[in-house]
């Protein structure tokens, strides 16, 4: 059932949605995921105990990690039935940010598949009008709240305020869509601050989101740091900066297939280098059961993947955990 399903989202997505206004498909994507009860259909969903993990003592009931994109709780809701073993939040400012202006999402295809480049600029609601929107809030699986910061003390404050929504906490280091936090992974002798000062205002398990751009100073400098001040989590990684003319800002972050192969590369030479002492999320151009497969056995914790869930529909994880569990 499951191939069928993904069949036929291929055929919709080649067919229509790749065809339709980026800004069209988003609405039409977002509606769908408020208003269809996808979430209550057990085909999304694959229970078994061999798929389980722990993530910085959290239990994870399997290893694949929705990235974060949503904010709205009724599609993070939606998400969390839709077989992801834990779902992340976007990543939240202090105040809200209205993004950047249109065009801010545009396609690519290659050889290796479809993907996307945007830069949507942090639009969000900001901390308070989340933190409300968030209240009664139901976690089928654990939540990831993700906060971008321009200073220490604005992730601090994030940090104290959106951590007790989650179960886990990400602090964005990496998006290239704004110098907001961008920058961030160009001064490390800042960050070992930010990290130290991040670790004292929560107990909740941090997850420090790397850029692939930064491949060298994230395991010359910024692994280490998060190591040393006591955040033994890190997601490796974000999009990769372009030049993309189409777009309002005349760069973005690539995500899809054609980062894969860094992704991959990444995650392989950062276990090697420092073992079992840190704990990865593999993130970037997962679009097959057999990318996830390799993102693990290279040594990833858990595998996080969003592009995918666009361009291979809602049936992807599904597909992945039913790849996982026959090997197993």
């Amino acid at each position: 059932m499951s191939r069928l399903i993904a069949a036929l989202y291929r055929l919709l997505y080649d067919g229509l949605l790749c065809r339709l206004p980026e800004p069209t498909a988003i609405a039409f994507g977002q509606s769908a995921l408020r208003m269809l009860p996808l979430d209550r259909l057990p085909v999304f969903r694959l229970e078994d105990p061999r798929l389980a993990i722990t993530l910085g003592g959290v239990r994870l009931e399997n290893p694949l990690i929705l990235a974060a994109m949503y904010y709205d709780p009724r599609i993070l809701r939606r998400t969390m039935g839709l077989g992801f073993g834990a779902v992340t939040a976007k990543s939240i400012t202090l105040g809200p940010r209205p993004g950047h202006p249109e065009p801010n999402l545009v396609r690519t295809r290659t050889a290796s598949g479809p993907g996307l480049v945007n830069c949507n600029g942090f639009q969000n609601p900001g901390v308070e009008a989340f933190r409300a929107s968030l209240r009664g809030f139901d976690h089928r699986v654990p939540l990831i709240v993700s906060v971008a910061g321009e200073t220490v003390e604005d992730y601090v404050t994030l940090v104290r305020e959106l951590g007790p929504l989650g179960e886990l906490v990400e602090f964005n280091i990496s998006s290239p869509n704004t110098k907001l936090v961008y920058e961030w992974s160009a001064r490390p002798h800042e960050l070992r601050i930010l990290l130290e000062r991040v670790r004292a205002a929560t107990a909740k398990p941090l997850i420090v989101k790397l850029s692939p751009d930064f491949a060298e100073v994230n395991e010359r400098e910024i692994i280490p740091a998060a190591l040393d001040a006591g955040v033994g989590i890190v997601n490796y990684g974000n999009t990769r900066r372009i030049e993309e003319p189409r777009l309002s800002q005349g760069s973005g972050g690539l995500s899809g297939p054609e980062i894969f192969g860094a992704t991959l590369a990444n995650v392989r030479r950062t276990r090697e280098k420092f073992g079992a002492a840190l704990e990865i999320i593999g993130t970037g151009g997962v679009d097959t059961p057999a990318k996830a497969q390799a993102l693990l056995r290279a040594g990833a914790n858990a595998v996080g993947y969003f592009t995918g869930f666009i361009t291979r529909g809602p049936i992807l994880a599904r597909r992945i955990l039913e790849e996982l569990v026959a090997s197993a």
